[in-house]
């Protein structure tokens, strides 16, 4: 008997209700589908528990990568493998939304790269959904700044001209000191995420960089911000504001790396509105094309009219590990992001699960059946 195990992560910020019901659906499903076949295997699925958000992602790939390691042992020692890294009977599928994503594949990169033969734990693929691998797509701050008027957008451009590219990214992180904890080390409950700021945090990632830290440490002062506290957050967020060719190393990794692991990622795409007066009439005529448009130079790539929260790159093989996942209800691009896994506020849910189930099936098949 063969176990396939699917390991759910969660992104930043994210928790234990980050994928709803979509894990037992995944399990039902596949269970009905090797129930059909000749195939001995079972389904296991793990949720991932919150982790820190906060500070280098490498100690958050070090940590999962022990947690996974710890889980598969457990599923090899209950099946009774005489071998578990030679021949292996657990079988890991990684599941992870958002910045999930970036923790799945890094962990994924380190276990490849300690033997050219062998694989443990035995990941066989990564189901990633709309994580920023390239970046954040302008459009997402285009729509943040849009929401919160003009009247503000402009005052920000007037300050960025004494704070280069600073003004933006630091309002967008609009994170107020009663939000925070109020002494370390002080157990905080865990609330609904609120996206709306989450993005904001993740724009202001930037000021990790050295030209913008100056204005960025101005603006967070001035908002009663604790510094060391949004440090650690930023520099964990950061990781998706480094340079393209640097967030295109991690990509052409797992390319090469597509014999012995198959990745995809699932990006969330919004129909633009037809009608954008309303938009600019509520934001004082500002333009939303012209916002993302200015915006771009703080994230990764340039707004190229679709509304995604990721950058999707557009050459191969990079673009291979794309596939489109409309959202014909969301209203916005993080209001898609977050209820990916959410039936009534993603018309298209079941379609993107069965094609998962598809997709697993197809991975899984080499694995299963192999002696």
């Amino acid at each position: 008997m063969k176990t396939l195990l699917l390991v759910y992560v969660h992104g930043f910020k994210g928790g234990a209700t980050t994928f709803a019901d979509f894990p037992g659906h995944m399990e039902f499903q596949l269970k009905k589908l090797y129930k059909a076949s000749d195939t001995a295997v079972k389904i296991a699925t793990i949720v991932y528990p919150p982790y820190e958000t906060k500070g280098n992602l490498e100690d958050s790939v070090r940590t999962f990568v022990t947690f996974l390691e710890t889980a598969v042992i457990d599923y090899e020692v209950a099946n009774g493998t005489h071998s578990p890294v030679v021949s292996p009977s657990v079988g890991v599928i990684l599941v992870a939304h958002s910045m999930g994503g970036l923790v799945v594949s890094d962990a994924t990169i380190e276990i490849l790269a300690r033997d050219a033969n062998y694989v443990f734990p035995k990941v066989i693929g990564l189901l990633c959904f709309d994580s920023p691998f390239l970046g954040l797509h302008a459009s997402v701050f285009a729509q943040d700044v849009l929401g919160r008027g003009a009247a503000k957008f402009k005052e920000l451009q007037s300050a960025s001209s004494a704070v280069p590219l600073t003004a933006a990214a630091s309002y967008l992180f609009a994170k107020k000191s009663k939000e925070q904890p109020k002494r370390e080390g002080e157990k905080v409950e865990e609330k609904k995420t609120n996206w709306g700021k989450i993005a904001g945090l993740a724009a202001a990632g930037i000021a990790t960089t050295a030209a913008a830290a100056a204005g960025t440490a101005w603006y967070l002062k001035s908002q009663n911000v604790d510094l060391n506290w949004a440090q650690e957050h930023l520099v964990f967020v950061g990781a998706i504001f480094k340079k393209p060719a640097v967030l295109r190393e991690r990509l052409w990794t797992l390319f090469q790396s597509r014999q012995r692991v198959q990745m995809i990622d699932y990006f969330t795409v919004i129909q633009p509105k037809e009608d954008s007066s309303n938009n600019s009439q509520q934001a004082g005529d500002v333009d939303p094309a012209q916002v993302a448009k200015g915006l771009g130079k703080l994230v990764s790539g340039e707004g190229d009219g679709k509304r995604t929260f990721c950058n999707i790159p557009k050459e191969v093989p990079y673009s291979e590990f794309y596939v489109p996942a409309e959202n014909p209800q969301a209203q916005g691009e993080i209001e898609a992001h977050i209820t990916m896994f959410e039936m009534g506020k993603n018309p298209k849910y079941r379609p993107m699960l069965m094609n998962c189930v598809e997709r697993v099936s197809g991975w899984a098949s080499g694995f299963l059946s192999s002696q």
